[in-house]
């Protein structure tokens, strides 16, 4: 194995799909070649609610937002972080039941729909942990909206902002400042773009963080805690 391949399956085995597949008596191998790695920018679509279902993705790096969408409303369901399994649900579905766009800069992992559906009719051990797997997201943003409920709309924008900033460096992602994107960021805490800024503007002016436009840097992560 040259360093090539053995970087690419470092990283696999860090993604949620990749120790699924190895669980399922050592399905990994068959899929780490059909994998294709993506950039994504803040605020761009991975893909949109009623487009034809593809594959699926895992998420190496950043954070991404998932959302129902119609012609005058946005509904934010979860964010989704690296680790996570997004588009399972669409495997019995011919098109996505919802639209998924960067929160911030992300590094995704796509799977074409057949191979991971010709595993799950080989392996049944696959299909049930992929399914458990659907089911766990679903948890989580029920978790999520319920957490909203009891917090202001100051603790939901430092929540969020700690829940991005650790995880950027939980991954291969590590600058000084993160590309965010407001408006997603915006509908995720449950504020109006306006009140985000506004927020994030008394945080800067109390150096608990960097703010400029489309970027942001955590200063004092000990104060943003304090608020929640």
């Amino acid at each position: 194995m040259d360093n090539t391949q053995k970087t690419l399956a470092n990283k696999c085995q860090h993604c949620a799909l990749h120790s699924k597949m190895a669980q399922a008596n050592g399905e990994a191998a068959s899929i780490q070649a059909l994998h294709k790695k993506m950039m994504l920018g803040s605020n761009d679509y991975l893909f949109q609610q009623g487009q034809l279902a593809m594959g699926i993705f895992c998420i190496e790096a950043g954070s991404l937002v998932t959302m129902k969408e119609s012609a005058d409303t946005k509904q934010v369901i979860n964010v989704i972080k690296p680790g996570q399994i997004l588009g399972a649900e669409a495997i019995n579905a011919p098109s996505y039941q919802h639209s998924a766009k960067g929160l911030t800069d992300a590094q995704v992992c796509f799977i074409p729909k057949q191979a991971v559906v010709q595993l799950m009719n080989r392996n049944i051990q696959f299909k049930l942990l992929l399914m458990k797997a659907l089911c766990q997201e679903i948890g989580s943003a029920e978790q999520k909206s319920l957490s909203i409920i009891y917090k202001s709309g100051r603790q939901r924008v430092a929540a969020l902002l700690l829940e991005v900033w650790r995880t950027s460096f939980e991954t291969d992602i590590k600058k000084s400042k993160i590309r965010f994107s407001p408006e997603s960021f915006a509908g995720v805490a449950n504020v109006s773009l306006k009140n985000l800024l506004k927020i994030l503007q008394e945080f800067d002016q109390k150096k608990w963080i960097r703010h400029d436009k489309n970027h942001l840097k955590v200063v004092e992560a000990t104060s943003l805690e304090n608020l929640l």
